[in-house]
């Protein structure tokens, strides 16, 4: 079901309490913001109970194996993650680029310079976990002109705000929507695109592969337009610790060593898949466990239209 457009009144009501927000955040310590991000995140999960239960129905569902008491505190610190994430990101918009890398403690981080220097460009894949605009805005810094593929907000001021800060390295967004021969051109550039591949898509537009031991529809975006171009599939996961964050690479999959076999791009989404549900399993809490992955394949639904 497609979404109401905002009117252009509640998108300016919006953007101004987001503005109050932003000014109070950057005035205070990063030890103050940690705590009322908790704070934040643990009172929208009271007023956004829908998502609340959609949550717990993921968690149960994925950890079946673990009682209801664990998933609830696994939930509870979801939230407050999240609080925390949303409210370090405004506090570091304004910071210049350079003290956000400091910032960022880079392991395995030579990939970057192996894939590049292999000159068929890469595909970076990361998912709505722990720091994953710290991740794009590193990831950006590191290796210049990063095409970044997204989804535009409901809201153009506050869109707007988030294009303006992801850009400041010179990262390159677009549209989710008829972005594949945009990505392609990238990577024949031996440029770096980056995606987010762990959310649900239309039936129309995705493969049903298994996500967290379940069949979800998934974008085979990625798998199919990386074999095309020849090009490697790198992953990175960004890991909060306290106010700093560790942003971790893994060894890329080279499509062109691949089997047969494995160059089947249901395969090949499949294995995406395994990564980010392997990240997924080791930190629950840093998950986006409020979207509707499983949405139009008989799974958890999201409530009330919340």
């Amino acid at each position: 079901m497609a979404r109401r457009k905002k009117s252009a009144l509640q998108q300016r009501m919006e953007y101004l309490l987001y503005r109050g927000v932003a000014a109070l955040v950057r005035a205070r310590s990063e030890e103050s913001v940690q705590r009322w991000g908790a704070r934040i995140g643990t009172l929208s999960r009271k007023v956004l109970r829908g998502r609340d239960r959609l949550a717990m129905r993921n968690l149960h569902a994925a950890f079946p194996e673990r009682d209801g008491g664990e998933l609830r505190r696994i939930l509870n610190e979801c939230w407050r993650h999240f609080g925390r994430e949303t409210l370090a990101y405004v506090r570091l918009q304004d910071l210049p680029i350079e003290e956000i890398v400091a910032r960022c403690d880079l392991e395995n981080g030579e990939v970057l310079d192996r894939v590049q220097r292999e000159g068929k460009g890469a595909i970076f894949i990361t998912a709505h976990w722990g720091g994953w605009e710290i991740a794009a805005l590193v990831t950006s810094a590191l290796v210049p002109g990063l095409h970044i593929v997204s989804r535009r907000l409901d809201n153009e001021y506050l869109e707007r705000d988030l294009a303006r800060g992801r850009s400041q390295t010179g990262a390159v967004m677009m549209d989710r929507r008829g972005a594949a021969r945009t990505m392609l051109k990238v990577l024949m550039q031996n440029g770096l695109v980056g995606i987010l591949p762990d959310q649900a898509v239309q039936p129309r537009e995705g493969i049903l592969v298994p996500f967290l031991g379940r069949d979800a529809w998934t974008t085979p975006a990625p798998a199919k337009i990386a074999l095309r171009a020849g090009s490697t599939i790198v992953f990175g996961f960004c890991i909060p610790v306290g106010t700093r964050y560790r942003l971790v690479f893994e060894e890329p999959i080279r499509v062109d060593k691949l089997t047969e076999e494995e160059r089947d791009p249901v395969a090949l989404t499949k294995r995406i898949n395994d990564v980010i549900s392997r990240w997924i399993t080791s930190r629950p809490e840093l998950w986006l466990w409020m979207h509707d992955r499983w949405k139009g394949t008989g799974g958890s639904e999201v409530a009330n239209g919340e």
